[in-house]
Parts: C-alpha cells; structure tokens; sequence
C-alpha cells in the first residue's frame, strides 16, 4: 500500500478555523478533503434540514400530486410497483403507507423469486383486470417504455419514481420524478427512497394552503448617492424559490420603467418585511400611479418568534448561521427568504414531520445503496439516524431488537454492515415481499416473526454467498493467468441470483477490474456487472442493447437479463467491445491519510472528531489517522481460520485496543511483539457482552522507520 497525505494550505487550515469555529485538526481534515466552498460546507457543519433541496425542483412534481389527488378524490385504485433491494423494499413501504394515509386503495407489489426486475407486461395486465388505473414505480420504471406504453392502452396511467440512469428513450409517463432526468433537480446522487420521501413532502404541503398559490417576496431599499431604488423580487410556487429579478430605478418611476419586475406583481400575493416603509420605497421606485398591496410578514414574524421583534433584515442576517456561508454580506432579499420559509415551517408543521417520520429508512437506503454522502444525502442521514436511535420505525425496530442492536447508539457503518444486509437477504434470496410487510404490517406479533425470518434468510444467503465464491474464484484465477482482461465476466449456472452482485464486488475489489458474474434462470441469463478504475457500468451495457431484455443501474453497478438462447451472441459481442474498455491506469493501491496525529492528539477524545464528520460512506470515507512510533505490546491471531488479528497498542500515554483483518501471514516478518510501528487506523467502538470499548480498525501497519535502522545498525 502507498500511504497518501495530501499537502494542505495552512493558511486555508486557519481560515476555516476562525471563521467557523473549528479546532485546527477539523479544519484540515475539511482542507484536505477539499470542503472549503460556502455550498459545500453546510452540509458538513450544518444539522438543519433547512439546506436540503425543494421537491418541487423535480420539474414532473406538480404533475404527480395532482395525479395522487385525483386517485385519491376519484377513489382510484393504484399500484405501487417496486424493486427487491433495501432501497426498492423502503421505497415501496414509505409510498404505500403515503398514499394509504391519504384515503387511497393501495396495492403493491416486488419482484419475487426468478421475477425479473422491474415493471412486466404481465404486471400490467394483471392491474388492469383488477380495474386499476395509476401504477407507482419505485426504484425502478426508467427504462420501462414499453412496459408503461402497454399501461397506457389499458387507460393506467404512470408515475415513475426512480433514480437510475435514463436510456436515450425516457417512458411517456403522467410524471418522471427522478434527479437523473432533466436539469431541475440540482443534486443526482439521492437514492430512490429519498425520492419518494420528497414526493411524500410534496404531498404534504399539497395538503396546505402553499400550494398552487403564486407568491412573490419584495424588497427595496435605497441606493447611496442619487436617490435610486433597488428592487429585489423572488417568485415562489408552492413555497419554493422558482425565480428571481432585481431592477434599479431612477427618481420618480413609472409604470412603463417596471421592465422584468412585472411579471413578479401582477396577479401573485405580494410579501414583504415591515409594509409601511417598503411600500413608501416601491412607489418612490415605480412612481405614485402604481396600487401595490403587500402582507407584512414582520406581524407573523413577531407571533412566532418573539425575540426577533424589532429587528431589520440586515440585524437578523447578522446574527444568523446564514450569514456564515455567503460569500459576501447576506442580502436582505436571502433573509427574507429564510424567514418566510421559517414562518412556513412553524405554521405548517406536518410538511416537516412527513419527511422527518421516514428519515430513518432514507438513511438505510441511502447507505445500502452506495449514494454518495455529500450534498443533501448529509443532512438526510444524519436526520435519518438520529431519528432510527430515537424514535425508529416499527419494522426497523422490530430488526433492531431481532439483532441485538436496539440498546446502543447506531451509526452509519452498523446500517451498511449489520441492518441493510439482513433487509437484503429478503430479496436476494427471493422474498422481498417479506421485508415489505414487516415494515408496513400492524401486527407486532406478525412484524416479530417477519424479523426473525429475515436474519434466518441472511445467515443463508452468507452459506450460499460462500459456496458461490468457492467456485466462481478458481474460473476467475483461471481467467486471469493469460493476458489480463480489462473486466472479468464469468457465467456460473449454479450461482444463486442472489448473490451475483456481491460476487462481481468482491472479484472487483480482489483485483481491481470491473467484473460481471452471470447465471441462468428459468430460460434467461441474468447478471450483474461492479466497476472498477472509473469503468461506467450502464454505458458498457448499452453496447449489448439489441442482445439484452432489460439492463439498468448507475455508474457503479447494474443489472440486467437476457434469454438464454442468446448467450452466444453475448461472448461474440463481449470479444469485440473489450478492446473499447477503457480503464483509468492500474496503480498500487493508496491509502488516503486524513491527518497525521501527534501524540497528545492521540487521546480518546479522539471519537468526537470522527462524530463530528458522520455520517460515513460513499463519497465520504471514514477518517484515517497516521500515527508515528506506537508501541506493538501484544499480537494474538484469531478468526475461524486465523487470518486476522487482535493487538493491543500503546501511544499518546493510552493503551489502544486493535484489530487487523487478513494480516496474521505478516507476524512476525513484518512486525512483531515489541516493534515500535507505524499505523494507518480508523477509529471505531467494539461491543462485546454488552460493554462497549474503544476499538482501533488497522487499515496498515509498519515498522517505524527508526526501528528498522536500528535493525540494520544490529545486522
């Protein structure tokens, strides 16, 4: 392994210290990690939900709504379809229990056993002969054309919930809501699960007087000098900014000088803060002739937030974290905002609460599915696991307890090792329904039992997933003792259908390669393919079009099936598009180094650091810490089949208990008993017969530098 330590600005280090409040050792680890812009550093400082995205950025979700209402007031009969994964098995149990809550005749339905994925021609036939007439996918539908088509000549309409990569053909749905299609929504890395819980919040405040009302915010103030007017205006629809203009006017306007401003004022309820002098300042601005009739939000403000009174727009932009991540003095156009929607917030609580009360399975999904934790996913999560230690769902409690994980605080490397595998295991080995109905059944009892059955189907796809490696590793050694392929594909009939994804992950990470790992089933070859070296999945996929039924997925991963008569085709085109593959170079390995810690940093309080940057995952790895000349007091190997180690360290005047997987062939040849090292470690806890201890997880280890010198100078 190459240790990386990124050179950072200290200049840029103290900076961001003074300006945020943050002890230096934070404040570099954010440089290095290139966290430094007003946009970006919100989400790692920031615990509001107030900096995530509107929903109504989606530009289809005033199409959706309206059609979930008519369903609703018509007394329609819909279908939500989903996927067999955490995310499409969240996904389908936050959008039934939404629209169930809203009066509505709820079916759903998963891919079971060898069901292919995503929407059927059979599916559809199926609704339609139950009279339904709007079907729901989730975490699935984008590249369902013909599928939704079929829908379509039944008289069913279609509202697609999804965020996997759109084909160049995108279906004629009622409504597409996906970060990935079209250039509304300003973050793509969301997962389909806080998709749907966005639509949840768009039907939430569809149910409020904010919707469909065309709002403008005004502001005008003085320019210094000649007496002239500046103009803010910022249209808002159903709540959320969806425009904005400044105009400056001479002395003594008219009508005829309004120019771009008109169309903020004419027929929209206009807002502003403190009426008489802002209506003082627009008729100096647009001359005496024009009516303007404003509501003061100064009233509201003074009702529901007593210690603002009396306050101007500068003062309260002064004293808010607001003014911390603008680039220049807050405007009193950006205070404006932010006050409106607080005053929303207050006078309409049940917006906030219907995405808060789903934020613990966002956060499964979330990490489950590998989305990046950056941007708004930050927030979600962080919301999402406070409120799975708080107050969790009843089907994520119902697993807590079956795990003997409810009485200890839960962070995002439990969700992604212990939670989201056992909600997995439900679709991986054919029964995702199971999962489904513990999250949306009434039963305690019922949701118990369906706890228990999934840990029982996890601890059997893990047998199942081992006798796989067992047989696909030796074709995948064998494939590699010629030239090297730029991806391994292998087609392995016994391989359950369950596991070809975390096989193709773990033949990906093993040598650094995409991998695809294939099996058959009922007549179709189905696959799943993992990148590696910066190789995007679905686009590799594309190249086999004419050949597969389905495929779809994101960069990083995707799935697909074909017949299985056409499997010769599949080698003839896999021979002729791998001289296109093209993958960034192959270099030894990097550790990527967050801070290198000098011995009194090198202390237990050490762990409110690592709290601080939570929640962990893709796009924001773990914190990894180097420290120098450790003291290497006790080494045991353990494991099943003793490939791993327990150490215990000494440094900063502690003692660190440790562990190093796969490492034992490394004792004593590279270190030993008594060997002052030097550590590359991520901090985790260890919980063992109810106590919980500080644990150290090694990621690598030497000899320290003067030590080996010393061994030369012995020799």
């Amino acid at each position: 392994m190459k240790w990386q330590k990124t050179p950072v600005d200290a200049a840029a280090v103290k900076h961001l210290s003074q300006r945020y409040g943050l002890d230096l050792l934070s404040a570099a680890v954010l440089v290095r990690r290139n966290i430094t812009t007003p946009d970006d550093l919100p989400y790692w400082l920031e615990e509001d939900l107030r900096y995530l995205h509107d929903p109504f950025h989606f530009p289809d979700m005033p199409e959706a709504v309206e059609r979930i209402f008519q369903a609703r007031d018509e007394g329609e009969r819909v279908l939500v379809f989903g996927d067999r994964d955490v995310d499409g098995i969240t996904s389908t149990a936050v959008m039934v229990e939404t629209l169930r809550s809203l009066g509505i005749d709820t079916r759903w339905q998963v891919p079971e056993g060898d069901d292919i994925y995503g929407l059927t021609s059979e599916v559809v036939k199926s609704f339609s002969e139950e009279h339904g007439t709007l079907i729901i996918t989730v975490d699935c539908g984008i590249t369902s054309v013909d599928e939704i088509a079929l829908a379509g000549t039944f008289g069913i309409d279609t509202i697609i919930v999804d965020h996997h990569n759109a084909a160049a053909r995108v279906p004629s749905a009622v409504a597409v809501i996906n970060p990935k299609v079209g250039e509304g929504y300003p973050f793509q890395g969301l997962c389909a699960c806080a998709v749907v819980a966005k639509l949840r919040q768009a039907l939430a405040l569809g149910q409020t007087e904010l919707y469909g009302q065309p709002v403008t915010l005004l502001h005008a103030r003085p320019l210094d000098g000649d007496g002239g007017i500046e103009v803010e205006a910022v249209a808002l629809e159903h709540g959320f900014e969806a425009d904005r203009a400044r105009e400056v006017f001479p002395p003594g306007g008219t009508r005829l000088q309004m120019g771009a401003l008109e169309r903020f004022l004419v027929g929209r309820s206009l807002i502003c803060f403190d009426a008489p002098r802002q209506e003082q300042l627009l008729k100096h601005a647009l001359g005496g002739g024009v009516d303007i009739y404003l509501l003061d939000l100064a009233v509201q403000t003074r009702e529901l937030f007593p210690a603002l009174t009396g306050k101007t727009l500068l003062e309260m932009g002064e004293g808010s974290r607001l003014a911390r991540y603008t680039r220049e003095t807050a405007r009193e156009m950006d205070v404006l905002l932010a006050l409106y929607r607080a005053v929303a917030a207050a006078r309409f609580p049940a917006i906030r609460e219907s995405l808060e009360s789903v934020l613990d399975l966002v956060a499964v999904a979330t990490l489950a599915d590998m989305m990046p934790i950056v941007n708004e996913n930050r927030p979600l999560v962080r919301a999402g696991l406070e409120r799975l230690n708080k107050h969790p769902h009843a089907g994520i409690a119902a697993l807590l307890r079956e795990l003997s994980l409810a009485h200890r605080k839960i962070v995002s490397r439990d969700i992604s090792w212990a939670i989201a595998p056992v909600i997995n295991a439900s679709g991986r080995m054919g029964t995702p329904s199971m999962a489904v109905k513990m999250f949306l059944t009434a039963d305690e009892t019922e949701r118990v039992r369906l706890a228990g059955e999934i840990h029982k189907l996890n601890q059997k796809r893990r047998k199942v997933g081992q006798e796989a490696w067992k047989t696909v590793l030796p074709r995948a050694k064998e494939l590699l003792q010629g030239e090297e392929p730029k991806i391994i594909v292998l087609h392995e009939p016994t391989v359950h259908r369950g596991v070809t994804g975390i096989i193709a992950g773990r033949l990906s990470r093993r040598y650094n390669l995409p991998a695809a790992v294939l099996t058959s089933v009922g007549g179709h070859v189905v696959g799943s393919v993992r990148s590696a070296r910066g190789f995007v999945a679905t686009a590799f996929l594309d190249q086999f079009s004419d050949i597969l039924e389905k495929w779809g997925g994101h960069n990083q991963a995707a799935g697909f099936h074909f017949f299985q008569d056409r499997l010769p085709r599949f080698w003839d085109r896999l021979s002729q598009v791998m001289a296109s593959v093209d993958l960034d170079d192959h270099q030894e390995e990097e550790v990527l180094i967050d801070a290198e810690l000098p011995p009194r940093y090198l202390n237990p309080g050490l762990e409110e650091l690592v709290g601080r940057f939570e929640p962990y995952g893709q796009g924001n790895p773990e914190l990894r810490f180097l420290a120098r000349k450790m003291v290497l007091e006790d080494v045991q190997i353990i494991g099943k089949d003793q490939d791993h180690l327990r150490l215990l360290l000494a440094g900063g005047g502690f003692k660190w208990p440790s562990v190093y997987w796969s490492a034992a062939e490394r004792v004593p040849k590279e270190f030993s008993r008594g060997d002052r090292v030097d550590v590359v470690f991520e901090f985790s806890r260890n919980y063992y017969n109810g106590n919980e201890t500080i644990q150290l997880v090694i990621i690598d280890m030497i000899r320290s530098a003067e030590q080996l010198l010393d061994g030369l100078d012995e020799g």
